[in-house]
């Protein structure tokens, strides 16, 4: 549907529909009634008459992702997942004309669930390897320094488990594209229990057992190396032992993590004025890392302000 669509967009520039600002809705209310297939249908239908709405194009490439995320719980259908991460990147692409900020991180979320692709098949030195010949992902600066940020409070050698969308995201592209730290591997929780293929790639790098429950399979690896815990982490993947905070994360074992200084110059920046999109959720994430480790209360007093995080006030 989406090659269809966007065969049609050069011959329709010169006489396109008016746009519909409502399109985007009517979708999302099609998807919350189980209706994902239909909404697809009309988004692709509308924007061959109405190529220059950049929300719906975004609307139509979220779609594709939702897919993608359920193309992994089995891997197998059609289409297939590297054909779902084409149609989504093609909707993208329209939309960093008319959207680019959100856009953008898009962009990086499609680029991302490739790497994974790669990780599934060939393993986690390859992804970095390919990431850093072909990638082009541009994160807003605020989200790339989260990411650098987390990617640093892990001493060497360690998994670093992550939670929420964003903070996945910001970790994955941070530990693809680093040059140094390419000892952090990012695992999510998510995926290990849904995707059998992600599992036994992930269970080999901790050298567990596949078979083995999450919190099992990190208690085992803790004897080996570092196991980290990004603020976002779901609970019910963390296993009972005893955590230390190291600046933004939470480590297994009093081990130091480099001498890296965490920044928080873009986050800043992002806030002034006519704020970025992402400043709420990359401060949420900071945040939560408050609630491990008071004592990084003084360190993020320019990011908190006078709205302090629970853990911070007195």
């Amino acid at each position: 549907m989406l090659g269809v669509c966007l065969s049609g967009v050069p011959t329709l520039l010169a006489a396109q529909g008016a746009i519909d600002p409502r399109m985007p809705g009517r979708a999302a209310e099609l998807v919350r009634q189980g209706e994902r297939s239909v909404a697809t249908d009309m988004l692709g239908r509308y924007l061959a008459v109405a190529p220059d709405d950049g929300h719906a194009w975004l609307q139509l490439g979220r779609l594709y992702l939702i897919e993608i995320r359920e193309w992994h719980a089995r891997h197998q259908g059609d289409p297939d997942g590297a054909l779902l991460l084409d149609f989504a990147e093609a909707a993208f692409d329209q939309a960093d004309r008319l959207v680019p900020d959100s856009s953008s991180v898009l962009h990086t979320e499609v680029e991302v669930d490739r790497a994974l692709v790669v990780f599934e098949a060939l393993g986690w030195t390859t992804a970095r390897a390919q990431w850093q010949r072909v990638s082009r992902s541009q994160l807003p600066p605020e989200l790339a320094e989260l990411g650098q940020n987390l990617l640093r409070s892990c001493p060497a050698g360690g998994v670093l488990v992550t939670g929420g969308d964003i903070e996945a995201l910001a970790v994955w592209q941070a530990a693809l594209s680093s040059r140094d730290r390419g000892d952090v591997v990012p695992l999510r929780p998510d995926l290990y229990v849904s995707d059998a293929v992600y599992r036994r790639r992930a269970a080999e790098l901790l050298q567990v057992d596949p078979a083995m429950s999450l919190r099992n399979a990190l208690t085992e690896a803790a004897s080996r190396r570092p196991i980290c815990i990004a603020p976002a982490a779901d609970d019910a993947a963390v296993p009972d032992m005893q955590w230390h905070p190291s600046r933004l994360v939470r480590v297994n074992r009093g081990v130091a993590p480099p001498a890296d200084v965490l920044a928080f110059t873009a986050l800043l920046e992002a806030s002034k004025g006519d704020a970025s999109a992402w400043v709420a959720d990359v401060r949420a994430v900071y945040d939560g890392a408050a609630r491990y480790n008071v004592l990084l209360c003084p360190v993020l007093q320019p990011v908190f302000g006078n709205t302090l995080p629970a853990a911070c006030r007195p």
